[in-house]
């Protein structure tokens, strides 16, 4: 995404990527492409985004495979620099995200330690995206964090995120998935809860 809104988001465990997959195919899904991801977070220079729950990434996307559609039918830019704020659903992982286009890895890094910002950890994401009754569905291997499978949409507004948080349940119950097992946690808590010593 590129601009500013809600990102309504569920994540839940997955064991079994193959059975996933069939589900997905006959409930009609699409699958749009293959990349991984490597996503650099950093640290405000005045305050702990462990403590506030906010996050500032880099984003570096590199395709994979042969895409049969791009995400979200348009092409993303393959760097971004992305600030998601502070959860804001107890049931999923709901928030802001603010993400911008940029052009160069190396001056994007240094912009951010100029302005005092400090480098956390990098998690690197093989992630393959499915759309399926208007949903995006990312089937993700995620480096020292496990097999993930992540439920997207985006909204404009925050009244619209209660209806679609509840849509997005549903559908991880007719994929035949637990949605008790979901988690609020992003991929970098969950990294760094297995790789001390730094949280966010």
């Amino acid at each position: 995404m590129t601009g500013e809104g809600y990102e309504v988001e569920l994540k839940v465990p997955l064991k079994d990527i193959k059975r996933l997959e069939r589900t997905l195919i006959g409930l009609g899904a699409v699958k749009l492409n293959a990349e991984t991801q490597h996503d650099e977070y950093y640290d405000h220079p005045c305050k702990s985004f462990r403590t506030t729950d906010e996050a500032v990434r880099i984003r570096n996307r590199i395709p994979t495979g042969e895409s049969e559609k791009p995400r979200g039918g348009a092409h993303r830019p393959m760097l971004e620099l992305t600030y998601k704020g502070p959860k804001v659903d107890p049931k999923s992982k709901t928030r802001v995200e603010v993400t911008l286009g940029v052009s160069e890895l190396g001056s994007t890094r240094s912009f951010l330690e100029h302005v005092g910002f400090k480098y956390v950890a990098t998690v690197t994401k093989n992630r393959v995206f499915y759309k399926v009754e208007g949903v995006t569905v990312s089937i993700d291997e995620v480096e020292g964090v496990g097999l993930y499978v992540e439920f997207e949409q985006i909204v404009e507004s925050k009244d619209s995120v209660e209806p679609v948080r509840d849509m997005l349940l549903s559908l991880t119950q007719k994929l035949g998935l637990d949605s008790k097992q979901s988690t609020r946690e992003s991929y970098l808590e969950l990294f760094l809860r297995k790789h001390p010593p730094y949280s966010v």
